[in-house]
């Protein structure tokens, strides 16, 4: 009697053994094929002093990390002009191509969202009724009605876990990416705001120049008519005249492609009450521009941020690839009730249920995980040399703007000081002219000398006013930081976590030491760091 009792347990206990053994088999075949795991920071070397001050060479420029950046500013406050703010912040509400990036956040944040739900099981309702039967003419109908475990995979490898960091890291790429977009769109705003103002200044002063001209063409025809001078001056005096003509044509021309780009920029119709004035002086309230450390580009750049968000979803798809290449484990079940009549589908009896683990390990595949994970460390190789490139260009750009405004303060100061002396000498030459000294080309000439310096000052000063609108940007000035970033964080667990004990106990140890952990939670395997040079 204690056999026949003994027999079946010992049976039950067999094949659990029997099961053990094979999914350890399994496990350590996986070992064995699986690559390394790397537990290597991934370092960034951008080959740029990151820690020494900037070169400076101009005086409205420092470079000091005793004070924040200029980029730590709102827009807001960085903005001073009451109209150009405002544009700004029509752009942010109807601009087209901020419009798109929102909508790729709000993708991404769905796809991060599908990724977490992958952690919990899905369960699907049935129900069918089956008519067999055979060739004798015997018929049957079966019904059925139940609820079915989907195939559930426990994530002991951290394959979903990885997929999910993958996810989230490339939300914060998204998220940065739309930062870019909102640092670039209030640039070219006030650029083309800036531009605006001074194309106004440009025809103005080219009207102003057109009047003079004229005036001066009606004194050399008469002049020619009285016989008191050559032909020459009148046609030389009509020649300055079909200039300005076409300066004022040029000026119209570029006012209202300005008025363009600023309509488009803003994505709606521009009241005329919100352009600016002619020759506009400033458009911030700052004097002096921090620019701080190279450093601080990391923090304040979002195509850097994006750069580096990028490179972490990276190292996450190598720990989602090299799980692959230990065994699926799941779980799939159901229960239920069957019938052949109609009215017995609930009666005692008719209830069934059934539960189904697997382990499903694939033995050949001719090297496509071997494969996949190649690809895998190839794509991060790519995303740290973009993540180094990135801070390069940066650095680039913004000792570029640098350059730039070294010699604009002592431009001005030139053309100031040549806009001083032409007049002195058109003054000088029309007094030779009215003594009868000399003729009357050298006052148009003079004339000319004082419209093109003239000119270049209105040049020279649009230049200063967009070097403080570019230096903003490419320090990444634009973005307001103090906002926080709505991230989307993990709602649902994976089931092995409760297991991971049971798991333990069964793997072994070698196994422990290179998954176990990977089991309660992923880690941030991609880390990044800059030299000191």
């Amino acid at each position: 009697m204690q056999n026949s009792v003994m027999t079946p347990t010992l049976h039950r206990v067999t094949r659990h053994t029997t099961l053990c053994a094979s999914v350890v088999v399994m496990l350590a075949l996986s070992a064995c094929q699986a690559p390394a795991r790397k537990t290597e920071a991934v370092v960034a070397y951008p080959q740029i002093p990151t820690t020494q001050p900037y070169e400076i060479y101009d005086s409205e420029t420092v470079s000091r990390a005793d004070e924040p950046s200029v980029a730590a500013q709102r827009w807001q406050d960085f903005y001073s002009d009451a109209r150009l703010r405002r544009l700004i912040e029509l752009a942010l509400d109807n601009n087209k191509d901020i419009n798109a990036a929102v909508l790729a956040i709000q993708k991404s944040r769905a796809q991060y969202q599908i990724t977490d739900i992958n952690d919990l099981p899905t369960f699907n309702g049935s129900a069918s009724a089956a008519r067999t039967g055979d060739f004798n003419g015997t018929a049957t109908t079966r019904y059925n009605v139940g609820l079915a475990l989907a195939s559930y995979e426990f994530d002991f490898w951290g394959r979903i876990a990885s997929l999910k960091e993958a996810a989230l890291q490339d939300f914060l790429a998204t998220a940065a990416a739309k930062d870019a977009v909102q640092i670039s769109l209030i640039s070219n705003i006030a650029q083309s705001y800036v531009a605006y103002s001074y194309n106004l200044a440009q025809l103005e002063l080219a009207r102003q120049t057109l009047k003079t001209r004229e005036d001066s063409l009606r004194i050399n025809r008469k002049r020619y008519e009285a016989g008191l001078d050559s032909q020459l001056t009148t046609v030389q005096a009509q020649s300055l005249v079909e200039a300005a003509r076409v300066s004022i044509a040029n000026a119209e021309t570029n006012l209202l492609k300005n008025r363009n780009a600023l309509r488009y920029l803003v994505g709606t119709p521009i009241d005329s009450s919100l352009l600016p004035p002619p020759a506009i002086n400033s458009i911030t309230n700052n004097r002096v521009f921090n620019a701080g450390l190279p450093s601080d580009l990391l923090l304040y750049r979002p195509d850097i941020r994006q750069a580096e968000h990028t490179l972490k979803g990276a190292g996450a798809n190598i720990e989602a690839a090299r799980a692959a290449f230990f065994p699926s484990i799941g779980l799939s079940g159901n229960v239920g009730t069957a019938s052949l009549e109609l009215s017995d589908l609930f009666k005692n009896g008719s209830f069934n249920w059934g539960i189904t683990p697997t382990v499903s390990l694939p033995i050949f595949d001719a090297g496509r995980r071997r494969i996949n994970y190649e690809l895998a460390e190839i794509t991060e190789q790519q995303a740290l040399n973009n993540y180094e490139k990135s801070i390069q260009t940066a650095f680039k750009e913004v000792n570029d703007v640098f350059a730039t405004r070294s010699t604009l303060k002592d431009q001005l100061a030139a053309y100031d000081r040549m806009l001083t002396a032409n007049q002195k000498n058109r003054q000088i030459a029309d007094a030779r002219f009215k003594a009868g000294l000399d003729n009357y080309l050298n006052v148009l000439d003079a004339q000319r000398s004082i419209y093109s310096t003239q000119q270049s000052i209105l040049n020279t000063r649009q230049a200063q006013l967009v070097s403080q609108i570019q230096l903003y940007q490419v320090l990444g000035g634009g973005v307001n930081l103090d906002v926080p970033l709505d991230a989307p964080s993990p709602r649902y667990q994976n089931a092995s976590t409760v297991v991971t004990n049971v798991t333990r106990r069964v793997l072994p140890t070698n196994l422990q030491n290179t998954q176990g952990d990977r089991a309660v939670a992923i880690t941030n395997t991609t880390t990044t760091q800059l030299t000191n040079q």
